[in-house]
């Protein structure tokens, strides 16, 4: 990875495993890999998902555990033509944040651990409560259906990319254009490149 993009400040890392609704996980047996978008939720080092005790994913866990989980927070898309006159449809991209975990998913069991993380589910995306508590024995038959896993991180790394490998003129340019363009998230995408550039 380039070194200008990594980010390694544990906060800024959490902050976009929190905010994000979804990830990817990627699994891999007999040499065939698949990819399955998920919600989870992140409680310190760790990743939580939960789904169908019997599915294609669980099948492949069985056999093989070792997983990779990615999240990505998408910002402006920066036209050919932003950073270059010559025509070229090369220098088009994209800026972004994302997060990749290499780990080994667990499956937890206990009902009471279950009950803990569904909790944690439903505070980050049922914020505003209405629901029983899940200690109710309400939830018994459908926490014993529930697949809970948890990601045991090995391996996190994060990526920032705005722009902080570019020369000063290119990234001006950049700039201008996205202002000029002037939409919600390319401003938001200038005022984290200049952030970015000015820590390079």
């Amino acid at each position: 990875m380039n070194p200008n993009f990594e980010i390694k400040d544990k906060n800024i890392i959490y902050n976009i495993l929190d905010k994000a609704e979804y990830g990817t996980l990627a699994l891999c047996v007999e040499n065939r890999p698949y990819a399955v978008p998920l919600n989870f939720v992140r409680i310190e080092d760790d990743i939580y998902f939960h789904g169908a005790l019997k599915n294609k994913k669980m099948k492949i866990l069985e056999q093989n555990p070792n997983v990779s989980f990615s999240v990505v927070e998408n910002y402006a898309l920066i036209d050919s033509d932003f950073s270059s006159t010559d025509g070229l449809a090369c220098p088009a991209t994209q800026f972004f944040k994302s997060v990749s975990i290499d780990g080994v998913a667990v499956v937890e069991e206990s009902r009471e651990v279950k009950a803990e993380v569904f909790e944690i589910f439903m505070q980050k995306f049922q914020p505003k409560g209405g629901y029983k508590p899940f200690s109710h024995s309400d939830y018994d038959k459908a926490l014993k259906a529930t697949a809970l896993v948890k990601i045991e991180v090995e391996k996190i790394t994060c990526k920032f990319k705005f722009g902080q490998h570019l020369n000063e003129e290119r990234f001006n340019m950049i700039v201008s254009a996205l202002l000029e363009r002037g939409t919600q998230i390319d401003r938001e995408t200038v005022e984290i490149m200049r952030e970015q550039y000015s820590i390079k």
